[in-house]
């Protein structure tokens, strides 16, 4: 017996009707069998240092943008549709902890559904690609030697790479080009990039490919083909009727009561 955790709104996805209920509980099954069966490498002393220095880079690099940045909070509230995703009317939760925090208070759907409208899917990546960058020939050997050899790391990053894979830097510089005025927060868009230009080529020194999707680069292509034409325009309406609801409620907080009754 063992008990999972689901979404809500996965629920009906997973268990809707008897057949893929089933289903999903064989998944389920064959993962934990398969677990308590295989056996597992054990981490070398290297790869555990390794993982140390990982883990500070990383958590070090994301800090700094997310909560010592001055720029951050302004930019991510212009350049993706977080405050309008919490007016909607969806979700059995409030996006934010506390209403008058910042973006330490937000939950970790809106966080991350804010980041994946503008393809940017910053909340998945940030912070990897300082942590993959070798210090040295060494660094790298033993980096590459982790994905071939560690199942749990190389597992790790093919998802990271996944992410990576599916971000677009043309549709996340039409949301800042759209959105955001001011010219130091349009540089922090352009650096927000650069340090996703970091992350795909961090990625592809440890897995030593010549493209971020790895073994699955023809599903990817195959996918972004059939889904393009219709996610990317979707992304452009977005943005244009961002800037128009923004630019909308700009001018009414300029009206005077008389003339915004004469404009509703």
């Amino acid at each position: 017996r063992f008990r999972v955790t689901e979404q809500g709104e996965m629920i009906t996805q997973n268990y809707g009707n008897a057949q893929i209920a089933e289903h999903t509980l064989d998944i389920y099954t064959a993962a934990v069998m398969r677990e308590a069966f295989v056996k597992h490498v054990e981490p070398k002393d290297e790869w555990r240092q390794q993982m140390e220095r990982i883990s500070e880079v990383s958590c070090a690099d994301y800090r700094h943008l997310v909560r010592e940045e001055p720029r951050f909070v302004p930019y991510f509230r212009q350049a993706t549709p977080e405050l309008e995703l919490g007016s909607l009317n969806i979700g059995s939760r409030p996006a934010k902890r506390n209403p008058k925090g910042g973006i330490e208070s937000l939950r970790a759907i809106p966080w991350t559904f804010a980041w994946t409208q503008t393809r940017t899917h910053l909340s998945a990546w940030l912070g990897v690609g300082a942590g993959l960058e070798a210090k040295d020939d060494n660094d790298k050997l033993v980096l590459q030697d982790m994905y071939q050899n560690w199942p749990w790391f190389r597992e790790l990053t093919d998802l990271i790479a996944m992410i990576v894979s599916k971000t677009d830097f043309s549709i996340a510089k039409n949301y800042d080009t759209q959105l955001v005025a001011d010219k130091d927060l349009l540089r922090l868009g352009e650096e927000v990039r650069e340090k996703l230009v970091q992350t795909r080529q961090s990625i592809l020194d440890v897995t030593q490919t010549q493209d971020v999707a790895g073994d699955h680069v023809a599903l990817q292509r195959a996918s972004s083909l059939i889904r393009a034409p219709y996610v990317d325009p979707l992304n452009v309406i977005q943005a244009e009727l961002l800037r128009r609801l923004r630019a909308f409620e700009n001018q009414g907080d300029s009206l005077t009561e008389e003339e915004q009754e004469e404009k509703y």
